[in-house]
């Protein structure tokens, strides 16, 4: 595997948001969940990481649990994927 994340935080469009927000899920150098707060704090837009976690969640790639964010073990193993591949 990579020692480089294969993500850059960057974008206003939805689309961006929603990378960002799966970036920071499976590139953070502290796994875990997240919480919606942590994330529209470092992603700087609240409506849009908001509307972002939304539509991962409806995507199915993210879990909700309350406040909480984390992602699917398919996003996990796409990331994965994606990480031998690069």
């Amino acid at each position: 595997m990579q020692d480089q994340p294969i993500c850059k935080l960057a974008g206003d469009e939805p689309a961006d948001t929603e990378r960002n927000v799966l970036c920071l899920l499976l590139e953070s150098p502290t796994p875990g969940p997240w919480s919606v707060d942590e994330l529209t704090r470092e992603l700087g837009n609240d409506l849009l990481a908001v509307d972002a976690i939304v539509g991962l969640h409806a995507a199915g790639l993210v879990h909700r649990c309350h406040e909480l964010v984390f992602p699917t073990r398919a996003a996990v193993r796409f990331n994965e994927i994606a990480r031998s591949t690069t």
